[in-house]
């Protein structure tokens, strides 16, 4: 989701690196812009089914699966995602949230994950987003979510390693459906070197 305008809606893809300039980039307070939609890209989701979601017990899913101090000075956020039955869960920091307010008074404001873009159902497919140091993965087998993560890597070398390691223990044919890299994404460096084929999507 590139920063781009409609009408009366600003669409901005925002992650730690880019969240400053993103928000110089657009006029403060400008009475135009009705609606802003923020694309979060970051590390700090889950994805829930709705059969076992609440508001009850979404914390305790969240502290047990991000740590209990990934919670602080962030915000929770949903994203729903009907082809899933599932919640997107997902954390914004909240001093984010407030610059945000205060550049977009006059905005009705609404978050969503990159995460969802990658949750795209096929027969079998290893769906990949690359956000700067950031590997959002999904893969389908058989029509059926196998596996949606986000992962860290500090080289190339790592996410090869990472995208091998998931062929293997899928049992991936990579021939017949090689990995699908997103559109907007950033590419993956050493891709030959690595050996690993992927189709822009």
């Amino acid at each position: 989701m590139d920063p781009s305008n409609s009408v009366n809606t600003l669409k901005l893809r925002l992650s730690a690196e880019n969240f400053r300039e993103q928000l110089k980039a657009h006029p403060r307070k400008d009475p135009s812009v009705q609606s802003v939609v923020i694309e979060i890209s970051n590390e700090y989701f889950l994805l829930i089914p709705s059969v076992y979601d609440s508001p009850t017990y979404r914390l305790g899913f969240l502290e047990k699966a991000l740590g209990e101090n990934a919670l602080v000075g962030k915000e929770i956020e949903l994203q729903n995602i009907p082809e899933e039955e599932a919640n997107l869960v997902f954390l914004v920091p909240s001093d984010w949230k407030d610059l945000i307010s205060a550049h977009f008074p006059y905005a009705k404001i609404s978050y969503t994950h990159l995460l969802a873009s990658c949750l795209t159902r096929n027969e079998q497919q290893l769906y990949i987003h690359i956000q700067a140091n950031l590997a959002y993965i999904s893969l389908y087998q058989s029509h059926k979510l196998q596996l949606a993560n986000v992962f860290t890597f500090e080289s190339s070398i790592e996410l090869a390693f990472y995208l091998q390691s998931i062929r293997d223990a899928f049992s991936l044919n990579w021939t017949l459906y090689p990995p699908i890299l997103a559109a907007g994404s950033d590419q993956i460096e050493d891709a030959d070197l690595y050996q690993i084929p992927y189709v822009q999507s």
